[in-house]
């Protein structure tokens, strides 16, 4: 007579092995020399605006610019509460220096890069835009744009470099210290005495192939965003705490019930990419 596992262990077999396609089809590289990239200066901060392309998702586009997610949606807000990308809409990505290529250089293959043009915005003028902002001469910027004086217009488009198509190395960005789970487990006991918890359980889903670090984050589908959730691996009994961050897109499987960071899904001892797991969130 077979003998019957135990509830977790069933659904945990279940999942294991099963593929999820939300990123199996998506290109290597999600720009190409054919695509126009422009940028803007935002308090100081250089921010390029990613167009999004059919099949690209968020995780796509912070493993690209090598960014954690809950930076991506940090700098994207309106994402948070409507994940799901609508084809031709932007997304904002801080780019570092070194990820532009302001000349040609010898060895340069254009097949290789992405034009950089940034917009001209009221009160510009094109000694800040050529010496502050990208550390050009002056006369440098205006003979690639074929500007016959120093006069620009706001929305005029300068082209001002050019960035890899494979996108942002990650030694291009500085670290962040690791977040610590112990921290946010006070914060859920604190936020718990105001707000209802809650208990569900289904399958958690990570991206196994990330190599993002330092940050505990989760995505769900009902607790409030910037709470604590509480996700715990039945197999081995580990808890992990995670700030929740964003809904879950659209097209993932109804029985997902939460998607978290790689270093979270790795405190709980995750060896797949779906698992069952046990949740604890505050509305």
């Amino acid at each position: 007579m077979m003998k019957l596992l135990p509830l977790p262990a069933f659904w945990c077999l279940l999942f294991i092995g099963q593929s999820f396609s939300q990123d199996s089809t998506e290109p290597l590289w999600l720009l190409t020399p054919k695509d126009s990239v422009f940028l803007s200066v935002e308090d100081g901060k250089k921010m390029i605006h990613h167009p999004v392309k059919n099949k690209q998702t968020l995780f796509s586009i912070a493993r690209y610019y090598h960014l954690s997610l809950e930076d991506l949606l940090e700098y994207n807000p309106s994402l948070k509460a409507e994940p799901t990308l609508k084809v031709g809409s932007k997304i904002k990505i801080p780019v570092p220096n070194k990820a532009i290529r302001r000349y040609k250089g010898t060895g340069f293959k254009a097949a290789e890069w992405v034009p950089i043009y940034y917009i001209v915005q009221g009160g510009d003028n094109l000694y800040q835009i050529s010496k502050r902002y990208f550390e050009m001469p002056v006369d440098s910027m205006a003979k690639r744009n074929r500007l016959k004086n120093n006069s620009i217009r706001p929305g005029q488009r300068l082209h001002v470099g050019w960035m890899g198509i494979e996108g942002i190395h990650s030694d291009w960005r500085q670290s962040k210290p690791a977040t610590e789970s112990s921290a946010l487990k006070e914060r859920f006991l604190s936020e718990k005495k105001y707000r209802k918890e809650t208990e569900s359980q289904g399958v958690c889903f990570w991206q196994k192939e990330s190599k993002e670090k330092g940050d505990l984050y989760a995505l769900h589908r009902d607790a409030a965003i910037g709470t604590i959730i509480s996700v715990t691996n039945p197999m081995g009994g580990r808890t992990v705490y995670a700030k929740v961050i964003s809904r879950i897109p659209d097209g993932y499987e109804k029985n997902i019930e939460v998607i978290l960071s790689p270093e979270a899904a790795k405190k709980i001892g995750a060896r797949d990419p779906k698992f069952f797991v046990k949740v604890k969130y505050l509305k």
